[in-house]
């Protein structure tokens, strides 16, 4: 017990290190803003739901953290985050916990969670993307391991089902597709308690209703109809629109893409568990739950108009569980497991301390930046950062500069822009901010490009393998799949005075431009090699 409490306590303390390091970042200024009383807040939430989201738990509570002491996010969101980890380690020995639990439980699925999320940054040390997607994925979670344990002990009692009944409602209203899950989980392990018992305990009954109550509120808010709207409308959402349910497809295996590693390495265990002789279904059938939980919280966008990578955190958890399930069943009685740990551990400390050196080394930007708009001279310039990626998110995730407001374009510095070579066109000039590709003087219509995104994805090491092994040496072609098989692509509508902006993260600088493509009216897409003219370099 000793030794998990100081992994605990390590764990929390490098969670509060890059919470602490993580600057305001665009929404933090807007919800940071108003009254800073709990009854204004308050106001202000109640107010949202009526206008904006539904999303009432998570959003109240990143207003309470921006209102807040500064200390408040390093020091209550880590302790969330290892709740998480906690419980997810609980659902997985179950009822028996105590007599289990080990140091390395926590630090494998801790480390397995930072490497699968893919906006671990935006979900863990964003102060108004926290609460909404890190912790109520922790409510959910943990509102789960009641039911974990009955599922193991026919017999198993909790008193307080008004406590629990709250804890319902948190992981309900906390948010969409992972409240759905925390619903359609326990309502599964009602059902089959039911089927043997003949009776259901009053304490599960109240933890289901609370959930699905304030998951309704949550989807019936009026609010949701606007941000539906502002988002495009019905022919947004995959179920409603034959566009948008192709979208879909395509964001779907890209996900799946994303989740193999964890789904081979489970198979692996799987092998071995069967090479030792103990592949039973109980030792199995937590993994292939968190497996099926992971594969229907991503089969819940179909009905969301939206994919936003933050979103994804439900999906890839419930992946991660699902690989240390059978690493921790096949562990358990296995061997090798203790090289094979420091190995994990290894990769997981070099992986944190480069991370810390890419926050460190942005604190003199952040300076800059928070100078620039104390003086009101901000520009798409003083919003660049040394190095971002999934962790260190500004920027990469999360854009901010204006995306929604008439000033993106002014605030770019269009006197530093290059011109670019691009075959039967005229002279195009661009420039890359921060994941941002910034074109000047195109045709009408919309404008494609495809380059060489540096990141920390599946798909970008497919992408770099595919150009290695069958480079793409043409200058002009029709075959979009070839481009988009080999490149990370964006495309943006042309505004009136020939400008545009792409967002495309892991862009660094204008070589990484490989392919073009102006749609125009009545004519076919051709993508064009880009590059950048030798007088611009």
């Amino acid at each position: 017990m000793k030794n998990t409490v100081i992994v605990s306590l390590l764990i929390m303390a490098v969670m509060a290190f890059f919470c602490a390091m993580t600057p305001w970042v665009f929404d933090d200024f807007g919800y940071g803003s108003g009254g800073s009383s709990l009854t204004a807040i308050f106001a202000v939430q109640m107010n949202e739901h009526q206008s904006w989201s539904g999303k009432f738990v998570g959003h109240f509570m990143a207003r309470v953290l921006l209102h807040g002491p500064t200390w408040l996010h390093p020091v209550l969101t880590p302790v969330i985050f290892m709740g998480l980890v906690f419980s997810g380690v609980l659902l997985v020995l179950g009822v028996q916990w105590r007599e289990k639990l080990r140091a390395w439980h926590l630090v494998t699925l801790a480390g397995l969670v930072w490497f699968a999320l893919p906006a671990f940054g935006t979900v863990y040390f964003w102060r108004t993307g926290t609460p909404d997607y890190g912790y109520s994925l922790t409510f959910a979670t943990a509102f789960l391991v009641p039911y974990r344990f009955w599922m193991d002990k026919e017999d198993y009692r909790l008193p307080g089902g008004t406590a629990l009944a709250l804890a319902g409602v948190l992981a309900g209203c906390s948010n969409e597709n992972v409240g759905m899950l925390a619903i359609l989980t326990a309502s599964c392990i009602a059902i089959y308690r039911f089927r043997s018992a003949k009776k259901v305990p009053l304490w599960a009954v109240a933890g289901i209703a609370g959930a699905i109550v304030g998951w309704v509120v949550m989807m019936t808010a009026p609010g949701n109809a606007v941000r539906l709207a502002s988002l495009g409308g019905a022919e947004k959402i995959p179920v409603l629109s034959l566009n948008s349910f192709n979208r879909f497809l395509t964001f779907w295996s890209s996900q799946e893409l994303e989740m193999l590693p964890y789904i081979l390495i489970a198979i692996g265990a799987l092998w071995l568990l069967r090479r030792q002789g103990r592949l039973r279904l109980a030792t199995v059938l937590p993994g292939l739950v968190f497996f099926f939980m992971a594969q229907t919280s991503l089969a819940a966008f179909l009905f969301s108009p939206s994919t936003p990578y933050r979103a994804m955190s439900a999906t890839f958890f419930y992946i991660a569980l699902c690989c240390f399930a059978f690493i921790a069943a096949w562990a358990a009685q296995g061997g090798g497991e203790k090289l094979l740990y420091a190995a994990f551990c290894a990769v997981l400390l070099t992986s944190v301390v480069v991370e810390a050196g890419v926050f460190i080394t942005a604190q003199p930007a952040i300076e800059a930046r928070n100078q620039a708009m104390a003086a009101g001279t901000v520009t798409a310039r003083a919003l660049e950062y040394p190095t971002t990626d999934k962790y260190f998110f500004p920027g990469y995730d999360i854009i901010e500069v204006d995306s929604y407001g008439p000033q993106k374009l002014q605030m770019v510095p269009w006197d530093e822009a290059v011109s670019l070579d691009m075959p039967g066109t005229g002279t195009i000039r661009g420039l890359v901010i921060c994941n941002v590709v910034y074109l000047d003087n195109l045709p009408a219509g919309k404008v494609s490009v495809a380059a060489v995104a540096h990141r920390q994805t599946v798909a970008s090491k497919v992408q770099a393998v595919l150009r290695w092994l069958s480079p793409l040496t043409a200058r002009e072609t029709t075959f979009t799949p070839a481009i988009t098989s080999r490149y990370a692509p964006a495309s943006a509508t042309v505004t009136a005075d020939g400008k545009a902006a792409l967002h495309i993260e892991g862009v660094t600088d204008l070589s990484s431009l490989a392919y073009m493509a102006v749609s125009e009216p009545g004519k076919p897409m051709a993508w064009k090699r880009v590059a950048v003219e030798a007088s611009g370099m």
